[in-house]
């Protein structure tokens, strides 16, 4: 899904469209703007509560059927998003969902946290070629790892699991845990990324500097908007900074490799020593730490020759403040 070394950062949007689909395309072309990977929207419907559920929360089927996004619209949005050059993703949470977002051609397809444990699912999902991503919020090691050998075992190799924590926000910083990233990378053997759900524009850089390859953060073009995550979700300003933030953490962390640029190596000239002569030294004198000092620039015999040459003879008379050379050492 990314470049190497490049975060896919990938701007949920989820429900803040609020059910309208013109608003859903802002918050597209206000993604993209923002310099986001990737838009993700979620395929739910009614099916996904109980009856009895229902019954007992009478407000939600109200929002359910108000923010769920049909299959038409979902296409519509998908060539939208393609139109604009920005990466379309979903949510799915059934067998119908899944192969609608397959026909769709979604650029990658997300099996949400509450899935994690839905084996019939993984294995549906196992199959597709479209890229996965699998959240992990409320999930053990022994569910994961489950999981991801569902994978491995159909050998698909475009999997990402996401490091959550389903708190919306975690109100406790240590319940965060990003060093579950490396866990999640140990565990399932796939590439890993965080999905935040916090109020801390740190947190999200902290997981691209431990290694996510993917970073999901929720999306709104108003944080005010009455629904379900706007208050917790990132609006342009803070879409845009992150972005920012995440490319140049990128960037400075850099290489594993120890390499030194070409203008650091003229630098270190400047900054390392050569042996200089501290007084003036006759011919056939011994050099001692009394008549030669290490100082700046550096020259041919530089610090890592001093031990050397103390206590060898000058093969010339040298006067004070002399850059030592080879020929002057018998």
């Amino acid at each position: 899904m990314q470049e190497k070394n490049e975060v896919f950062i990938i701007a949920e949007i989820g429900a803040n469209h609020n059910g309208d689909i013109k608003l859903a395309k802002k918050n597209i072309l206000s993604a993209k703007e923002c310099g986001c990977s990737a838009v993700k929207f979620q395929s739910w419907d009614e099916k996904l509560f109980s009856d009895n559920f229902y019954l007992k929360n009478p407000n939600l089927l109200k929002q359910v059927l108000k923010y769920k996004i049909s299959f038409n619209q979902m296409l519509k949005l998908r060539n939208f998003a393609k139109k604009n050059r920005i990466k379309f993703g979903t949510a799915v949470f059934n067998k119908k969902q899944l192969f609608e977002a397959v026909k769709i051609n979604c650029d990658f397809i997300k099996i949400a946290s509450m899935d994690i444990n839905n084996l019939y699912l993984l294995n549906l999902a196992s199959k597709i070629k479209n890229p996965l991503i699998i959240s992990t919020g409320t999930a053990t090691k022994n569910e994961i790892i489950k999981a991801s050998k569902i994978f491995h075992q159909s050998k698909k190799k475009n999997v990402t699991f996401l490091h959550c924590i389903t708190l919306y926000p975690p109100k406790k910083l240590e319940k965060i845990n990003l060093n579950n990233i490396y866990t999640l990378k140990k565990i399932t053997k796939y590439n890993v990324g965080y999905s935040d759900h916090t109020t801390i524009k740190e947190v999200p850089i902290a997981a691209a500097i431990l290694g996510s390859k993917v970073i999901e953060k929720h999306f709104t073009l108003n944080k005010k908007l009455k629904g379900w995550d706007h208050s917790i979700s990132a609006d342009p300003k803070e879409m845009k900074e992150l972005v920012r933030s995440i490319k140049l953490s990128k960037t400075v962390l850099g290489s594993f490799s120890r390499s030194i640029s070409k203008e650091e190596k003229q630098m270190s000239k400047i900054m390392r020593r050569g042996i200089y002569t501290l007084k003036n030294i006759k011919k056939g004198e011994k050099f001692s730490e009394n008549n030669i000092i290490l100082q700046r620039p550096e020259t041919n015999l530089n610090a890592e020759k001093y031990l050397k040459i103390l206590n060898q003879k000058s093969k010339n008379n040298l006067f004070k403040n002399f850059k030592l050379r080879k020929k002057d050492i018998s």
